[in-house]
């Protein structure tokens, strides 16, 4: 008896788990231009960073292929947390600076 064929040398192996990189770009995007709308940007943008790290340390353990998006998302995410946070401030400041009068 003759010992079994190797597998083909592209055989296919585990699929990339791309999705941590994929959803904090999608979360990133979307954070940005909601920080003005009721704050809903700052905990988007959390969370797009928090996805994006843990994407990006996916992609430099070799488990997936899109670094590029998860560093991306990473990006968006602290991009929309300082937004975020500046969008707070000036609010408070406005508001101390300029009361209203009883309108």
């Amino acid at each position: 008896m003759s010992a079994p064929y190797p597998p083909p040398a592209g055989a296919p192996g585990a699929a990339p788990n791309n999705t941590f990189g994929l959803i904090s770009l999608i979360l990133g995007i979307a954070a940005i231009p909601l920080v003005c709308c009721f704050y809903i940007g700052l905990p988007l943008g959390i969370a797009a960073a928090v996805l994006g790290y843990l994407g990006k340390q996916k992609a430099e353990q070799g488990l997936a292929t899109n670094r590029g998006q998860a560093m991306a998302g990473l990006i968006c995410g602290l991009s929309a947390i300082g937004l975020g946070i500046l969008f707070i401030i000036l609010t408070v400041l406005l508001n101390v600076a300029l009361p209203s009068y009883g309108v």
